[in-house]
């Protein structure tokens, strides 16, 4: 690009960064209480600038320098946009010191990961067309979704991941398959904007470091080429073209500008079609992102919403879609799950738990704490290879290693780590609010004790894809509880379960129960419950009522009898799911054996069934 292809003139409007305009294109900085300002445009590769633009009094309003690079011939075939995007690389200088723009699309300086050579980091400028091919936010209700926590580095890195390009965006674009045959529709994405990972002499593995980081720019080092921006719009086209929305994780640091937290997540939503985030609101205010005008109508994940402002003015309802980000649910599960005392009745508001005003979030794991097969295969934490004598990460797992501390040959040991996954996966992918699953516990991923391997690059995070038998075991029954999930609407309503008979069809939407029907057990000492949902309540896609479903969950270590709800006359219960020997039924089929009649004549059979130690049963109405 040549000075008698361009001139150079004031801009005149926002937005921040670098944005193609009318004739040309536009950079925007702030860059309050600077003397001195320059912006610096760089050949690719090359380390001093060639065109170094003074920034003088006719450029600022405010605080705010708008610089207007315009084509001197705009009917020729020259394109400054696309010059700018193949060619060039800038960085602002203010006082003598070199500035990347925050609001950069695209960072230079960073494509290897923990790099160790002295790159300069510079803005990337992107400004192509994308063909984005008709692509559209998904916006899938919540109660429709089955969401997969990912780390974009940790889910293919590893040699046996089988992916062309390991540890990428590409990598994660083959492996969409795999998670559209096991059920998954939507992604939540640990951070992919451009973060150091190098701290000190350990690396920030996850991404929620706070220093030198770009919220407008995918990562650089995610990307299997130069072009991280058109690598990760051409992944989230391809995700949503098999169905799957795309849920990212941002982590914004206390003091950041407000102005740029909103202006980032547009920009997220407008140029990479994102269908949602989620963020951390005691940073960026409940009411700045629920009454946001873009941001109102993609989904948004907190750990808490303020109810009085959700009934305040301003805020979308009829656009909404906020979402508790929900450890309340991890928590009193894993207790209920090790038959903990006095957790029957938490676990189960838990289990049916569906506000009016937001969505619920729920899952046993994340990335912040153990894995699913350390949950069950570790009573303490062993953090020592974090180098910080294994004082980080939290002491309250609410774990149970089944008998022996982690690694083990004991058979029944290992029969049981497997039962308590399989109770563990029931619990979570039949509860009322969206279930999320931690990525690798569908074939039982390891990270060798650690519930905070914040540090870790290696093979304690990067997921093994190595084929056993408890992975492909475990991989199936995930696969299977979600197809079952998905065939019973009862499963996942759209709206808040109804505690009494609105329908008068002689059931309320949901109840409790204990080993008497309608007699639940909340005593202190009770580790078991049943839930009954009433089938009237949840219609099916051809308009049809659902089934009813009885769930028996029993955490007792010894065998307990139960009884069943009686039926209409016509119906009986049919055994379809039992976590103890991870059996899997046809319906319809012979109904459990028959120990006790209903006086009542009008009724089906009311029967009673026996349910083994640490197991779930589900019994479905046919």
């Amino acid at each position: 690009m040549t000075k008698n292809q361009f001139t150079i003139q004031p801009g005149n409007a926002l937005p921040l960064g670098v944005t193609k305009v009318a004739d040309g294109v536009q950079f925007a900085i702030y860059l309050p209480d600077k003397r001195e300002c320059y912006l610096k445009l760089f050949r690719k590769g090359h380390q001093t600038e060639q065109y170094r633009i003074p920034l003088t009094d006719e450029y600022r309003m405010g605080s705010v320098y708008f610089v207007h690079l315009r084509s001197k011939n705009t009917t020729s075939a020259f394109d400054i946009a696309e010059e700018l995007s193949d060619k060039y690389e800038y960085v602002y200088e203010a006082d003598g010191e070199d500035i990347v723009d925050p609001y950069a699309a695209g960072i230079s300086g960073r494509d290897r990961w923990n790099r160790t050579d002295k790159m300069p980091v510079r803005g990337r400028i992107c400004l192509k067309e994308f063909d984005w091919e008709g692509d559209y936010i998904l916006r899938k209700p919540f109660h429709e979704l089955v969401l997969y926590q990912l780390h974009v580095r940790g889910f293919t890195k590893h040699a046996s991941s089988g992916v062309g390009k390991p540890g990428t965006f590409a990598g994660l674009q083959d492996k969409i398959p795999y998670m559209k045959d096991l059920g998954i529709n939507g992604v939540l994405l640990l951070p992919v904007y451009d973060f150091e990972e190098k701290q000190g002499d350990k690396v920030n593995y996850w991404g929620y470091g706070v220093s030198d980081t770009y919220y407008f720019a995918p990562k650089a080092a995610y990307s299997s080429g130069e072009n991280a921006d058109e690598e990760f719009k051409e992944t989230i086209k391809k995700l949503h073209r098999n169905g799957m929305e795309v849920i990212l994780d941002f982590y914004f640091a206390p003091g950041t500008n407000l102005n740029l937290m909103t202006d980032c997540l547009r920009h997220w939503v407008l140029n990479y079609h994102v269908d949602g985030f989620r963020v951390n609101t005691e940073v960026m205010p409940s009411l700045t992102l629920a009454s946001d005008p873009i941001l109102s109508g993609v989904k948004l994940f907190s750990s808490y919403w303020d109810e009085e402002m959700l009934s305040g003015a301003g805020i979308h309802q009829a656009d909404n879609c906020l979402a508790e980000y929900n450890e309340g649910f991890m928590n009193d599960a894993r207790r209920f799950l090790k038959s903990d005392e006095g957790q029957a009745e938490a676990f189960y508001k838990r289990f049916y738990r569906h506000p009016d005003k937001v969505g619920v979030i729920n899952f046993m794991t994340h990335v912040n704490g153990f894995t699913m097969m350390d949950l069950v295969s570790y009573d303490i934490k062993h953090n020592e290879s974090n180098g910080e004598r294994n004082a980080d990460g939290t002491e309250y797992n609410y774990s149970w290693n089944c008998g022996v501390e982690g690694k083990t040959r004991k058979k029944a040991v290992l029969e049981q780590r497997k039962r308590q996954i399989r109770n563990a996966l029931l619990m979570l992918l039949f509860s009322q609010g969206t279930p999320m699953i931690l990525a690798g516990d569908e074939f039982g991923n390891s990270q060798e004790g650690n519930n905070n391997p914040y540090c870790h690059d290696d093979a304690v995070t990067w997921l093994n894809w190595k084929p056993t038998k408890t992975g492909e075991q475990i991989r199936n029954y995930v696969k299977q509880l979600i197809a079952f999930r998905t065939e019973h609407p009862v499963l996942h309503q759209a709206k808040a379960l109804c505690m009494q008979d609105t329908l008068s069809c002689g059931l309320p939407g949901i109840s409790a129960h204990g080993v008497q029907t309608w007699r639940p057990d909340f005593s202190n000492y009770s580790r078991i419950l049943g839930v009954l949902l009433a089938g009237d309540y949840a219609q099916k896609p051809d308009g049809t009522s659902d089934d009813s479903i009885y769930i028996i969950f029993n955490m007792y270590w010894e065998t307990k009898s139960f009884d069943l709800p009686t039926l209409p006359a016509g119906k009986e219960w049919h055994a379809a799911i039992e976590t103890f020997d991870e059996t899997f039924h046809v319906l319809p089929q012979t109904a459990v054996k028959q120990t006790k009649r209903s006086k009542n004549t009008k009724l089906g059979k009311q029967r009673a069934t026996v349910v083994p130690p640490r197991s779930i049963v589900v019994f479905v109405s046919r």
